[in-house]
């Protein structure tokens, strides 16, 4: 379990006054006790890289880069990256798409995720779960925090439904009250019924706290925010979260 967590957005389309650049797509700088994790790496390294640095933050301390899926708005920032961190530095990826994202990054430390597994002490995937996409199957995996004031869930897109994640993580730390919610939620095109039906089923699954931006869409993001009233966190770009 964590002692200490820091979940800093440094790449976001959900932006309000703020010194970074935005663009579209996501990625969250995490620290987790003695683990640096960066998730995801927006649509763009230099904007990616520009606002790393603002920060004052340092590539080279980065243990682990977890992208969620093989989009262009999460992966599009990591050739910049890999360039400016440790050569050993491990990228964690669907294992459906490690062949096409080899392709890619032929030099990158790839190691393919399938089931739900610890990565670092305290920092689990979920392992990837099927989703689709221009109706087609796409898979996709988000990051979970075990910290001491229970789970805290990162999502990319949450193309397999922002529900499932969470009932999935559900299974995996049956005992474990959630924390916070947070990043891409897919529902841009959604109806104003469907938002509701989820943020309901989030409710019902006691998620404490909730934070969604990228993909989530304005009326989206404006729902769970007058349902979660005062445990609504604004995670837009260049917002941290601290646990310690």
């Amino acid at each position: 379990m964590l002692k200490y967590m820091l979940l800093w957005i440094v790449f976001n389309n959900v932006y309000e006054s703020s010194e970074l650049t935005p663009g579209f797509g996501f990625s969250a700088w995490i620290v987790a006790d003695s683990t640096t994790i960066l998730f995801d790496t927006g649509v763009d390294g230099n904007i990616l890289m520009d606002n790393i640095y603002a920060l004052g933050l340092d590539p080279k301390d980065v243990d682990i880069v977890v992208i969620s899926h093989n989009h262009w708005d999460h992966i599009g920032g990591l050739e910049k990256f890999l360039e400016a961190s440790r050569e050993d530095v491990k990228v964690y990826v669907p294992s459906k798409a490690f062949k096409e994202i080899q392709r890619e990054y032929p030099t990158a430390n790839l190691v393919p995720v399938k089931e739900h597994i610890e990565i670092a002490d305290g920092v689990w995937s979920t392992g990837e779960l099927k989703g689709s996409y221009s109706f087609l199957p796409l898979y996709e995996q988000s990051l979970v925090l075990d910290t001491k004031e229970g789970l805290v869930i990162v999502t990319g897109c949450s193309h397999p439904g922002i529900d499932k994640i969470v009932r999935k993580t559900h299974t995996m730390f049956p005992d474990e009250p959630i924390c916070l919610v947070t990043g891409g939620f897919h529902l841009g095109s959604a109806t104003k019924y469907q938002i509701n039906k989820i943020a309901n089923s989030l409710q019902k699954l006691n998620v404490k706290y909730i934070a969604p931006s990228h993909c989530t869409g304005s009326p989206g993001i404006n729902i769970f925010r007058e349902k979660w009233g005062d445990k609504f966190i604004d995670l837009s770009l260049g917002r941290k979260f601290v646990i310690k």
